[in-house]
């Protein structure tokens, strides 16, 4: 229970240092790790599992596999929330004009539109065959590019936003976007990698010392993805590590937290093909 607490109240303290860092997170990652952390239990998913009902799945299955246990209404809201966050921090880095302002709005409701008649259709197939196992089984071929959409943020490259911005945005307003999203992207991916270092922590204790160590290695042998990852950044850094080169790496644990290590590391590569074909590796990584 002690070691719970533990875990608990570290994860918390980062996961508000990212907060306060000004970082703007696209995901629930952090919000994924605690929820982890008050489960206490890594193996199993957490919270009360759906289950379906005389056979038959019903809506609010399939509200909460898409949104990550919120329902439908909840998770329109939360995406109209990112892109008011996208559009004040467009806006603080490029001081945008008024017809700017209007072009981006309209571009990042195309965005959202276009989600939610991709959600529409497949909800339509999902309740003509929720009775049928067999069919259900292949449902989930459709309803996982939607998890991963939310996971990796909607107004990615291939967004209407960003192509938008690309497009209307002057020269210097260009420069100022493009070296405000590098350095965002660069401090969210080391606030991401603070977090990481809590996840071994949660299963083998390190001094601080250590700590400070594993953190810089990672910080100069990594990159952040090209586009964020959502819930499998954590397997783009471990798949990053683990051609880290041994002799960097070991030295900083003993015997027995290395296994450990090795492990996660292990978990990393065999990701590699999966996060290859849906283009989560960093700029310049094979």
């Amino acid at each position: 229970m002690r070691d719970r607490i533990r875990r608990l109240f570290l994860l918390i303290l980062i996961a508000a240092a990212v907060c306060w860092s000004g970082v703007v997170v696209a995901d629930d990652f952090a919000i994924q790790l605690l929820d982890a952390a008050v489960a206490g239990d890594d193996d199993e998913p957490n919270g009360e599992q759906l289950q379906p009902v005389q056979g038959e799945f019903s809506e609010e299955n399939f509200e909460q596999w898409i949104f990550g246990g919120r329902n439908a209404s909840t998770g329109r809201q939360k995406l109209e929330t990112q892109l008011k966050l996208q559009m004040d921090a467009v806006d603080r880095e490029c001081q945008l004009n008024d017809s700017q302002k209007n072009k981006l709005l309209l571009a990042g409701r195309g965005d959202i539109k276009r989600f939610w008649e991709h959600y529409e259709v497949t909800r339509q197939k999902f309740l003509i065959v929720r009775k049928d196992q067999q069919k259900m089984n292949e449902i989930w071929q459709e309803i996982q590019p939607l998890q991963m959409t939310l996971n990796a943020g909607l107004f990615n490259d291939q967004s209407f936003l960003l192509k938008t911005i690309r497009n209307t945005l002057d020269a210097v307003q260009t420069a100022n976007y493009d070296t405000a999203v590098a350095d965002r992207r660069l401090a969210r991916y080391h606030a991401k990698l603070e977090l990481m270092v809590a996840m071994l922590e949660a299963q083998m204790p390190l001094r601080h010392e250590q700590r400070e160590k594993v953190l810089k290695l990672l910080r100069e042998e990594t990159k952040p993805p090209h586009r964020s990852a959502g819930q499998y950044e954590y397997y783009v850094v471990m798949l990053q590590a683990s051609k880290i080169p041994e002799d960097k790496l070991k030295p900083l644990f003993d015997a027995a937290q290395w296994k450990i290590v090795k492990a996660n590391l292990a978990q990393g590569r065999g990701m590699e093909e999966f996060l290859k074909q849906n283009g989560l590796m960093p700029d310049g990584a094979e």
